[in-house]
């Protein structure tokens, strides 16, 4: 007789094991569910996101000559690491960190660059990035500053979420010029840029 109770709670027992196994399965399987839909669509965690942003400044040589240093600062402001876009050959573009720089120069008296319809002073220089539009002097266009970085060049290099990086750049500009820099920076799925705008006129430290 005591056999066959204790028989009878093992039974019990294995029952309530097997349905408390089977509860806290399912509850494991609402919290994953969960935690995938809040992080991947509502935070969208997989996203990349980041921040570039171009800080030029300029100092005065000889010779009428004026050195652009340019820092390019790249923040990673998501949740997940951030992989550029490799380049496969030597030759290739629209990789990595690129950087163009241009020389605005005055454009008095040219409508011929005028987009069709403009109303603005034909005498005010412009430019367009896109198509090149208001005839700018190119000083450097499409240059990597990842192509000597070891980890860019082994395919390792990237952007770890919360960290800022700084790419740095520098070369020999004109005084009493205006100058356009961009970067870019190019992952598998498109680029993020920044444009910035400086000037070698006397009182921007060109003249000191």
């Amino acid at each position: 007789m005591a056999a066959e109770v204790r028989r009878a709670r093992l039974e019990t027992a294995h029952l309530w094991a097997d349905l408390a196994s089977k509860v806290l399965g399912g509850l494991g399987i609402v919290v994953a569910a969960w935690w995938t839909y809040t992080n991947f669509t509502v935070e969208r965690t997989h996203d990349p996101t980041m921040e570039v942003t171009v800080a030029p400044t300029v100092r005065p040589l000889r010779d009428g000559q004026v050195l652009l240093n340019v820092d390019v600062l790249l923040r990673n402001v998501g949740k997940v690491a951030i992989i550029p876009k490799f380049a496969k050959t030597a030759a290739a573009q629209d990789v990595g960190l690129e950087i163009s720089l241009v020389k605005i120069e005055p454009l008095a008296g040219d409508t011929s660059v005028e987009p069709a319809g403009a109303t603005a002073d034909p005498s005010l220089p412009w430019f367009d990035w896109t198509s090149g539009d208001g005839r700018p002097a190119t000083v450097l266009l499409k240059r990597n500053l990842l192509a000597s970085n070891e980890d860019f060049r082994l395919g390792r290099y990237q952007l770890n979420p919360g960290v800022r990086y700084r790419e740095p750049f520098a070369c020999l500009v004109e005084q009493n010029r205006l100058y356009a820099i961009r970067a870019r920076f190019w992952t598998a799925d498109g680029s993020v840029a920044d444009l910035a705008y400086i000037d070698t006129f006397p009182g921007n430290g060109a003249d000191r």
